[in-house]
């Protein structure tokens, strides 16, 4: 049934014409909206004005985040005239998120710090939970899992304090990305599961496609492609129907990959991944745009196109730098180290895997440890620097005999354990034994005791008879 499904699904991917002719008619649908919007702010006044224009700016961000922070700054400027400064903080939200999707996240963090400053003057406790949500966010982009955490739990605190069910769930679905991307899947489950009960009591399908789509990546790590395929899908089709074109862009991404490792479909692969980078060009969403070029260009390296190969990875780069994504820098300088070693410039090769390693160092970002450790030791051996090569080694072996060691304790406690709960269960049959033979002596007792009572009550009647008799 899956997959007649799945090949159904399939069909339909493949009219990629199509499918953008659909979104041209979504994109047009919203900018109806919009052009509604604009006709009625003039007529309106005071707060209504306000969140009439932080609605359009909302409908500007998945087309123009200029246009989106153009709106916003139209809100400011019309609180600051009206007096309406406790709206203030709202429009500021609003502003960061559209400069983070946009991945100028300086000013993200400008615009979120001023919002939290504004709200926590207020008692607008839902917004001030958006804020501490959107900035843990971009600090997450920026590889700054520490920060990130601080200003989850800051919203998890305050949303759980003002019973705001759907904040808890905002914050502790975040709080699962930084665990999945730092490769603490066990955690990054919890979280998800979690969050999808609460998105559940809710009703809110919408949030609980995303974290299908997340758990779904989580599987994945655990092999489970058929699963995590499955998951991917069931997010796709809510996401088409509620046109969530950041959520698409994404979704296409992750069926890509799953397509192009674990299926080595090298050709829906790619169209999945040029579906995501179309999408997020439409929306202007940098950030996407430097993982998908990665992965697109990891599809020409497999294909031996490596002039393509080597262009897609350099856009990708470029993209991470100029908007700070860590975690994008990381991935095209591996793959660029990647790339180099299978053209055989093996020192060229070394240059980006250290960059690469650096960058995961600085951020903790682990899964790139062993990766680029092995690459550098087959690179040094293929140059003959076997010097080189033995100090890589030396970090494989460590790590290796790190790994063997925890093995083997896990295995010497499994074993105690495993002895502890043999000794246990002989405890235990040793004291139903003893009971069994208490139980056997205390019957015997009662029983002796009740013929030495009836023997005691027949006596006293003898003795009480022959007092009688003899009075």
């Amino acid at each position: 049934m899956f997959i007649k499904k799945v090949a159904k699904l399939n069909t339909k991917l493949l009219l990629l014409p199509a499918f953008f002719i659909v979104f041209q008619l979504y994109a047009e649908a919203d900018m109806k909206k919009i052009d509604s919007l604009n006709r009625i702010i003039s007529n309106q006044t005071g707060r209504e004005r306000i969140e009439t224009l932080i609605y359009l700016s909302e409908l500007y961000r998945d087309i123009s985040p200029g246009k989106s922070l153009e709106t916003d700054t139209m809100a400011i400027d019309y609180a600051e005239k009206a007096g309406l400064k406790n709206m203030k903080g709202v429009i500021l939200v609003s502003m960061g998120k559209t400069a983070s999707l946009s991945g100028d996240y300086p000013l993200a963090l400008k615009y979120l710090n001023e919002a939290v400053r504004a709200l926590e003057q207020t008692e607008n406790y839902t917004e001030l939970c958006r804020a501490y949500i959107n900035t843990g966010l971009v600090y997450k982009n920026l590889a700054d899992y520490q920060n990130a955490i601080v200003y989850y739990d800051k919203a998890s605190e305050l949303a759980r304090k003002a019973n705001l069910k759907d904040q808890l769930a905002s914050s502790v679905t975040n709080r699962a990305t930084i665990y999945f991307s730092t490769g603490d899947y066990n955690k990054a489950a919890e979280n998800y599961r979690q969050a999808m009960q609460l998105y559940q009591e809710l009703n809110d399908s919408l949030r609980y496609a995303v974290l299908t789509m997340n758990l779904g990546l989580v599987y994945w790590q655990w092999n489970k492609s058929d699963l995590a395929l499955e998951m991917m899908m069931e997010a796709m089709q809510v996401f088409e129907m509620k046109k969530q074109y950041v959520e698409l862009g994404k979704v296409y991404n992750n069926i890509g990959k799953i397509y192009y490792q674990d299926f080595k479909d090298t050709t829906k692969a790619l169209e999945y991944y040029e579906r995501s980078l179309a999408m997020r060009e439409l929306i202007g969403n940098q950030l996407g745009m430097s993982v998908v070029l990665a992965n697109i260009g990891n599809i020409y390296r497999d294909k031996l196109d490596l002039s393509k190969a080597f262009n897609y990875f350099k856009r990708s780069l470029s993209i991470s730098k100029t908007i700070g994504y860590k975690e994008g820098e990381a991935l095209a300088y591996y793959y660029l180290g990647m790339a180099n070693k299978q053209n055989k410039n093996f020192q060229l090769s070394n240059i980006y895997l250290d960059s690469c390693l650096a960058i995961a160092r600085q951020h903790n970002l682990r899964m790139y440890n062993d990766l680029v450790n092995e690459a550098k030791m087959t690179n040094y051996f293929s140059l003959q620097d076997y010097d080189s090569f033995l100090t890589e080694y030396k970090v494989f072996s460590a790590g290796y005999d790190s790994t063997r060691k925890a093995l083997a304790a896990s295995e010497f406690k499994e074993s105690n354990s495993a002895k502890r709960l043999s000794e246990l269960d002989q405890e235990i049959n040793n004291l139903k034994d003893s009971l069994h033979s208490r139980s056997n002596a205390l019957l015997g007792f009662q029983l002796i005791s009740a013929l030495l009572a009836g023997a005691l009550i027949v006596l006293i009647f003898f003795l009480l008879r022959a007092k009688k008799k003899t009075s």
